[in-house]
């Protein structure tokens, strides 16, 4: 059973640092990209900040009472993922096909990291289950 813990938090600091690493990548791409938009860089700087921050703690604090951090971070995948057409910039193809890819792995990664942290609750809460029964 403690490896089975022991495994799911790896996925977990696994997919969150992998979110952290998505999340600069956010911040830094329309400066590396030369996004000529500040509306696309102020979507990409905020969101990559914000993904960021909210994947390093769950890196550092890998727990279930952080999962629903993972959960938020998807829903802001998503908004990277769809912000091309929201916001006007689908023809923008550098841009479009960065926020594109960047929101699909950042929904993968978040969702990884909180189906690891529900699975991690769910084996923890059978480590209490000891009925005194001898096989």
């Amino acid at each position: 059973m403690a490896y089975a813990i022991h495994h799911h938090r790896g996925q977990i600091f696994t997919a969150s640092g992998l979110d952290v690493l998505a999340g600069i990548w956010l911040l830094i791409s329309p400066f590396v990209l030369l996004f000529h938009s500040t509306t696309i860089m102020a979507n990409n700087v905020v969101l990559g900040i914000i993904i960021a921050g909210l994947a390093l703690i769950r890196f550092f604090n890998a727990s279930y009472g952080t999962v629903a951090l993972s959960w938020i971070n998807a829903l802001l995948g998503i908004w990277v993922l769809i912000s091309p057409w929201v916001l006007g910039f689908s023809t923008m193809h550098n841009a479009m096909s960065n926020d594109v890819a960047m929101g699909i792995i950042v929904v993968v990664l978040s969702c990884w990291s909180a189906f690891a942290s529900m699975t991690d609750h769910a084996g923890a809460g059978d480590q209490g289950n000891t009925s005194g029964n001898v096989m």
